[in-house]
């Protein structure tokens, strides 16, 4: 038994902690005191979690040195752009000797660093960062339907929090060296994702979602290899996996933008409607743009999803543009 500390309530860091409470002793960082009086009485949030009662055994704190300190697993759950803000309050009481476990899919908005790289540009010291990545609606996971994951990271400390956090049969997770490749796959797949939602909120079937799925993989294939990622990662959890997933399901945070998009709405106010439920996608289709374009990387769905959501393009003539491409190869460049 171990002692973790997630530092983050949104939905997955409590289906994480639902999950690993069964092996370990959990203490969960809250952030909004509303959310803490609400979890710490009822043990319920239905804003992200609805209809789920989490297991009695969690433990909740407001205190961000209580989640730090004596825990041998540091996970922090938050949103990509407070991930930077919670690696600064973290970083006064964390050690060498803890690891820290970043289970945020995301780039960051400002600088197009993925969260390991944001983590380790804050947090001082020689101490173990790894990546936690996959196919995963939270909503599923809390409720202990199969869910598999991977941990990306030196093979070692990898190895190890893929022993300790697995939970049979619940919650299988893998490791992989590839840590940036998992980064990767986890946060474009997001932008894809609300290409998918706009699929679905156009009623385009499933002739179009799998070419969709189709080229989306290739754009982050592009992306992940100019990064110096392993292409093999891309066809696993955190990359296929989670593309998979997240394009084609209405748990998807980003699939349901993209419907609610696809209806004319701004995503403004889509997420204002979700009670400020972030959709990862929209902050990484802003770094992933970016980069294409400094680097000349062939990015079509993402440059019209950036365009669709920062430059009030029409949907309907971006798909057509989309399609009038003109004719190439199949392969990846």
């Amino acid at each position: 038994m171990a002692n973790v500390g997630i530092i983050g309530a949104g939905g997955w860091g409590l289906a994480l902690a639902n999950i690993f409470s069964e092996k370990h002793n959990i203490k969960v960082w809250v952030h909004s005191e509303e959310s803490y009086k609400l979890l710490s009485t009822t043990h319920r949030n239905d804003n992200y979690l609805e209809n789920i009662e989490l297991n009695k055994n969690i433990n909740f704190t407001m205190d961000i040195s209580e989640a730090v300190n004596d825990n041998e697993i540091i996970i922090i759950v938050t949103p990509s752009f407070a991930f930077a803000e919670a690696c600064t309050n973290i970083e006064p009481y964390i050690s060498n000797e803890q690891i820290l476990v970043s289970a945020t899919k995301g780039l960051d908005r400002k600088t197009g660093k993925t969260m390991s790289e944001v983590a380790r540009s804050i947090i001082s010291g020689d101490l173990s960062i790894l990546t936690l990545s996959g196919p995963s609606h939270a909503e599923e996971a809390a409720k202990g339907v199969p869910t598999a994951v991977v941990v990306g990271g030196e093979k070692g400390v990898s190895e190890y929090v893929r022993d300790t956090l697995t939970v049979p049969p619940k919650f299988r997770i893998y490791n992989s060296t590839d840590q940036k490749g998992v980064e990767i796959g986890g946060a474009l797949k997001n932008i894809i994702a609300i290409a998918g939602g706009i699929v679905d909120g156009l009623n385009l079937g499933d002739n179009t979602k799998a070419a969709l799925i189709t080229r989306g993989l290739h754009e982050i294939v592009r992306f992940a290899l100019s990064k110096g990622a392993r292409i093999d990662t891309m066809y696993g959890l955190s990359g296929i996996g989670d593309l998979i997933v997240t394009c084609s399901s209405a748990l998807s945070r980003n699939n349901r933008l993209g419907r609610e998009l696809a209806k004319g709405k701004k995503y403004e106010d889509v997420i204002a409607e979700n009670h400020g439920q972030v959709a990862e996608g929209v902050y990484a289709a802003t770094a992933a743009y970016e980069y294409a374009q400094k680097n000349n990387i062939y990015m079509p769905i993402t440059e019209a999803i950036y365009n669709i959501l920062f430059n009030n393009a029409n949907i309907q003539n971006t798909l057509t543009e989309l399609m009038s491409k003109d004719a190439k190869s199949e392969g990846f460049f």
